[in-house]
């Protein structure tokens, strides 16, 4: 009766060792690298579009530009 007991612990511990999945933390570490590289790429784009993209300043104020002729004609006129 004591051998069978020792036999069926034996057997239940050999089954929940070797029925574990050996692959799940490399797949793991896999994934991750896979994460951090996409979420990389993702930082990359999103740090290149607001120089690609760049809307005007609406509340700027336009002032026409000035004419190097006029500025020469009004300073030979007042000597």
């Amino acid at each position: 009766m004591k051998n069978k007991l020792i036999v069926g612990g034996l057997l239940v511990v050999l089954l929940s060792v070797g029925c574990t999945d050996r692959e799940a933390e490399a797949r793991r570490a896999r994934e991750d690298a896979e994460a951090k590289a996409r979420a990389a790429a993702a930082r990359k784009e999103m740090d290149a579009l607001p120089k690609a993209f760049q809307t005007p300043d609406y509340f700027k104020k336009n002032e026409p530009a000035k004419k190097a002729d006029a500025v020469q004609e009004t300073k030979k006129s007042n000597p």
